[in-house]
């Protein structure tokens, strides 16, 4: 309030109540202007930093590498190349007809080879971090043929008689036991167990006279092998194997009608490589990253 003297009287100023009102007001509002500005100031700032976090490209993750099992089972085609050793033998009566005469064993070999394609199906359990071991059985068509001169032909010197055999399929089940290294991914394995094949033989030349001329015998015996595997995913494996058959000594198989001469299927042998591929069922999923 600001007063004039007049004399002796106090006048009062009129404009003196709006200055009063208008300086209290601006102290009052000054306190929430600075808190205007403060908010503000703060409301920008998250901003920006939101904004910064928006365009910042998260971390990218590690992918670890895939995880190699030979757990599991499987089933696959093989191709490869054979070689038989096959003997024979034909006690004939020589020197006479009756007391006159002696019986003598003819023996010979025919030796065989060819093509095999056929396929496999077994399981493998891995254990003890790279030791695997399984079970396998194989089937295999073959072509292993071959021909060689008749013995009998051969004594009485007529030197036109042969002998044949054709070994039409191969099969097997087997045990494997293998050790794997390269980060799980290649097997070094052995393998051994039972085997099969079937023969045919063919007398239509042989010297002596038989009916029929065609033999057909399937024989049983043990096999043993070692091959190198290796995988080309989590699901396909590709192999290399040598296996070694042995069946025995054989069979008669047929008495001549005419001659005095009898034919027996002799020891047995065959070697065989392999190479094929495998579709291993189920198996770990490589490991994607997500974001």
């Amino acid at each position: 309030m600001h007063r004039s003297r007049q004399g002796n009287r106090m006048v009062k100023n009129p404009h003196a109540s709006a200055i009063d009102f208008i300086s209290n007001c601006e102290g009052a509002m000054r306190p929430l202007l600075l808190a205007s500005v403060s908010i503000a100031a703060l409301f920008i700032a998250s901003e920006a930093n939101a904004a910064d976090l928006a365009v910042k490209a998260p971390r990218p993750m590690m992918v670890p590498a895939p995880v190699y099992s030979w757990t599991g089972c499987y089933v696959g085609a093989q191709v490869g190349w054979g070689w038989g050793h096959n003997q024979h033998h034909q006690p004939a009566l020589v020197g006479g007809s009756g007391s006159g005469g002696s019986i003598r064993d003819f023996g010979g070999k025919v030796n065989s080879s060819g093509g095999l394609f056929g396929g496999q199906v077994g399981c493998n359990y891995q254990f003890a971090s790279n030791w695997v071991i399984g079970a396998q059985g194989d089937i295999a068509g073959t072509d292993f043929n071959g021909r060689n001169d008749d013995p009998l032909a051969l004594f009485f010197g007529t030197g036109n008689g042969t002998i044949a055999i054709k070994s039409d399929w191969l099969a097997s089940a087997t045990m494997r036991l293998g050790y794997t290294f390269y980060d799980n991914r290649a097997m070094f394995y052995v393998k051994g167990g039972g085997a099969w094949i079937h023969n045919i033989w063919d007398l239509h030349d042989a010297f002596a006279f038989y009916s029929p001329t065609i033999l057909g015998e399937t024989r049983s015996g043990w096999t043993a092998g070692a091959g190198f595997e290796y995988m080309l995913t989590q699901n396909w494996t590709a192999f290399v194997e040598g296996n070694y058959y042995n069946f025995g000594n054989g069979k008669l198989l047929e008495i001549s009608p005419s001659d005095p001469a009898a034919f027996y299927s002799g020891k047995q042998t065959v070697e065989t490589v392999k190479i094929g591929v495998n579709y291993k069922f189920g198996g770990d999923a490589p490991v994607v990253a997500k974001y």
